[in-house]
Formats: structure tokens, C-alpha cells, sequence
């Protein structure tokens, strides 16, 4: 037994679903089912049966349960120690910034060099959204930007910038003449989007699945811009978010927002909620949001 498989556990269980339970892991549903029955293979029993709601615990997946979240909860709260032991030692902090949170913000870059530069001590990490906030939770990352919404109970949450998802639409598909989309309009169309590590796949495939019905995804990409304008079939629709594209259009494709329920989009700041208290963490994040131009007050941070 993995410390993963007990987490897998603990989120189907949760939203009683396994293609939802994917869809927040990043992982495969096949990946997520194979790690289930390895679970149960170990426990010799039956976790879970199918019914028509969904996925429900067993008399053995009851008595699981509790026990699973105390473990995993304290496998997290002795990763974060030991991860803050390895910090004091070394005296250096860990920042994530996922791919593309800094495009609203035209100064940031500059701003993050300085900042580097006063903070030897400090690591800047590229990467992508669900690795930051899994390395937030084992405290391998002290601070994290990523696109959102996130779950408030995991994270401690600054929200930097809303929006919500956008269609990028060339003139060869009908829909490029509307002024806004609701997600149903995209039921029938081809579309190009980022693939499950980033949180834009995620809240594209719950806003699809609230409305009934699974987006044709035909491309995942993680330069959405570069692949949707060297794609041959012009009738394609890239999604993204009009966080990531402000402007009016890219090349002849034209930036619609989609307005709908399950479409809002964020860039967040994240730090673990045990590190509130945490008063170098709290000052670095403090400085880092003068990077992006947000005062404290503006945020509503003490």
C-alpha cells in the first residue's frame, strides 16, 4: 500500500465518481481504477459498489474511510515538517509559478527579477498547476501561483485576477460571430485545449459535465497558441481563459469569453494554511504580490 492509493481512495469516495475523482487527481481514469483495485487486491475486499448515483462505500469502505484521511493527514503533516527542518537548514524558500499566470500582468517578469535578486535564498520554479499545488501540500513549495479556482480547505488562497474560460474562434466557424458563448455551444465543436495538468482542462471538463455532455476534445497542447495556428482545420475552437489571452484576438482567431456557470477562472496565490503563522513565508508573499501590482489592501490581506 501507496500513500497515493489511500488518497484516490479518500477522493472517490468524496465525489463518488471516478471520472470526477481523474478530473481533480490530473491522473487517467483508467490509472485511477487500476490504483482502486490494487487497493482492494491488498485489503482483500470491496471498497466500493456502482449504483445508480454513483460510486458508493462498502461496510469495508466505510471503515476505511476515516482511518485513511487520519493517515493521509498525518503522512502531509510529517512531510510538511520535514520539509520545513530542510528549509531552516538550508535557508531557502521554494516558489511556484505555473505556465501562463503572468501574462496579464505586463511588468511582473521585471518585477520577479528584482525580487530574486533580494532573495538569494529564494528558488523560482516553473511548472504547471497541479504540480504546485501538490508540492504545496508536501511542502516542497512555500509559495505558489497558479491558475484557479482552488479548494479553500487545501490551500490558503490569495485571488489575484478573475475571469472566466475563452473560445478562440476563427471566421470559418459560425460561432466567431457571437459577441459571448454559453458552454453548450460548444457541445458540437472540435476543440483544442491544455492537457489535464493544467486547471483550464479541469474546469472545461466539470462545466461540459454540468450541462449534460463530454467537450471533443481533438488536440492537448501546452502552447495552445503555436498549435491552434499551425492546425490545418480552421474550424477547430481553442479554449483557454481571457486571463491568458485579454486581447481581442490572436492572428485571425477572435477571443470569445464563455459565460456560464462552472466557468470562472483565477490566478491565485497559494501558501499551505499550516504556514499562516509561518512570519518569513508571510513576508515573501506579501513582497511577491507587489509583483503583480496588488496591494495588500486591495487583496484583503492583513
Amino acid at each position: 500500500m501507496n500513500i497515493n492509493e489511500l488518497k484516490y481512495f479518500i477522493k472517490v469516495a468524496d465525489q463518488q465518481s471516478l471520472s470526477k475523482a481523474a478530473n481533480e487527481l490530473y491522473i487517467s481514469y483508467q490509472g485511477l481504477s487500476k490504483s482502486l483495485k490494487s487497493l482492494e487486491t491488498e485489503l482483500n475486499c470491496s471498497l466500493f459498489e456502482k449504483s445508480g448515483s454513483g460510486y458508493k462505500l462498502t461496510e469495508y469502505g466505510e471503515e476505511l474511510y476515516p482511518t485513511a484521511k487520519l493517515i493521509v493527514s498525518e503522512w502531509e503533516t510529517l512531510q510538511l515538517s520535514l520539509h520545513q527542518i530542510q528549509r531552516r537548514r538550508n535557508h531557502f524558500f521554494h516558489i511556484g509559478v505555473a505556465m501562463g499566470v503572468d501574462t496579464p500582468f505586463a511588468n511582473f517578469r521585471s518585477q520577479l527579477d528584482l525580487f530574486l535578486r533580494k532573495h538569494n535564498n529564494v528558488v523560482m520554479i516553473d511548472a504547471w498547476d497541479s504540480y504546485c499545488e501538490e508540492k504545496i501540500e508536501s511542502g516542497e513549495l512555500d509559495i505558489a501561483i497558479t491558475f484557479g479556482p482552488v479548494n479553500d480547505v487545501r490551500f490558503e488562497c490569495t485571488v489575484l485576477l478573475q475571469g472566466t474560460l475563452a473560445a478562440l474562434v476563427h471566421p470559418e466557424n459560425s460561432l466567431w460571430e457571437r459577441k459571448s458563448l454559453r458552454i453548450q455551444d460548444l457541445a458540437d465543436q472540435e476543440i483544442i485545449t491544455v492537457n489535464r495538468y493544467f486547471r483550464n482542462y479541469d474546469i472545461l471538463m466539470q462545466a461540459c459535465q454540468s450541462r449534460g455532455f463530454k467537450p471533443r476534445i481533438i488536440l492537448n497542447t501546452v502552447n495552445l497558441t503555436a498549435t491552434l495556428l499551425g492546425y490545418q482545420d480552421r474550424k477547430a475552437i481553442g479554449i483557454s481563459n481571457n486571463l491568458c489571452y485579454p486581447m481581442e484576438s490572436v492572428g485571425a482567431y477572435k477571443v470569445i469569453p464563455v459565460l456560464d456557470q462552472n466557468t470562472t477562472c483565477q490566478i491565485n496565490l497559494l501558501i499551505h494554511p499550516r504556514q499562516r503563522a509561518n512570519k518569513e513565508i508571510q513576508q515573501l508573499k506579501q513582497e511577491l504580490l507587489q509583483c503583480f501590482f496588488v496591494s495588500a489592501d486591495s487583496v484583503g490581506i492583513k
